[in-house]
C-alpha cells in the first residue's frame, strides 16, 4: 500500500473550525452586526493573535494541547474568548453604528462605549434608562428637569451640566432627532 505524505498547519485548521462555528452558529440567527463582526474580526486575525487566543484558550480550559477532536466545542468555546476582545467589542458596535443591530436603532453610551439598540422612538427613554442604571448622580435630575421644563438646578445638578452631559455622553443612531431636540 502506497502512502502519502503530507504537513498540515495547525492554524489553518483552527480557523477553519473558527469559520465553520459562525457559519453554523451565528449567521442567520443572531443580528447582522454579529454575524459581520465575527467575519471581519476572523479576516483580520493575525497568527500571532491567534496563537494568544489559544494559549488563553488552553489555560482556561486546563489543556496540555488542542486536538479539534470535538471541533464544534473548541469552536464555540475559542469564540466565547474572542467575544470579550476589545477589538471584537468595538467591531460589533461600528457594525450596530451603521444600522445592523437588533433593530438598526440605538443609543451609544460614548463613556462605557456600550451600544443599547432600541425600537423606533425609544431613544429618549433608553438613555433615561441608561442613566439611572450607569449615571445616578444625573438620575433624579433628569427626571426631574424633564417634566419641570423651568427647573434650573436639581440636587447639585444645574441643566447646563446635564444638557452638556447628555449631548457629549450620548449618541443616537437611526433616529431623525439629535440628543439635543430632546433636552
Amino acid at each position: 500500500m502506497k502512502t502519502v505524505k503530507f504537513t498540515y498547519d495547525p492554524l489553518a485548521l483552527v480557523r477553519i473550525v473558527l469559520q465553520r462555528h459562525v457559519e453554523e452558529n451565528i449567521q442567520g440567527k443572531f443580528y447582522k452586526a454579529k454575524q459581520f463582526a465575527c467575519y471581519e474580526y476572523l479576516s483580520k486575525l493575525s497568527d500571532e493573535s491567534l496563537e494568544n487566543l489559544l494559549r488563553e484558550y488552553t489555560k482556561r480550559h486546563n489543556l496540555e494541547f488542542i486536538t479539534l477532536e470535538n471541533w464544534k466545542q473548541d469552536g464555540e468555546l475559542i469564540f466565547e474568548i474572542i467575544f470579550e476582545q476589545e477589538d471584537y467589542r468595538q467591531l460589533e458596535i461600528d457594525f450596530k453604528k451603521r444600522g445592523f443591530g437588533a433593530t438598526g436603532l440605538g443609543v451609544l453610551d460614548v463613556g462605557n462605549n456600550i451600544f443599547y439598540d432600541c425600537e423606533f422612538v425609544q431613544h429618549w427613554s433608553t438613555i433615561q434608562h441608561i442613566v439611572e442604571k450607569s449615571y445616578p448622580r444625573y438620575a433624579k435630575a433628569l427626571e426631574k428637569m424633564y417634566i419641570y421644563e423651568r427647573l434650573e438646578e436639581f440636587e447639585g445638578v444645574t441643566r447646563e451640566e446635564l444638557e452638556n452631559f447628555i449631548t457629549t455622553n450620548f449618541e443616537l443612531y437611526g433616529g431623525s432627532k439629535p440628543a439635543k431636540d430632546y433636552l
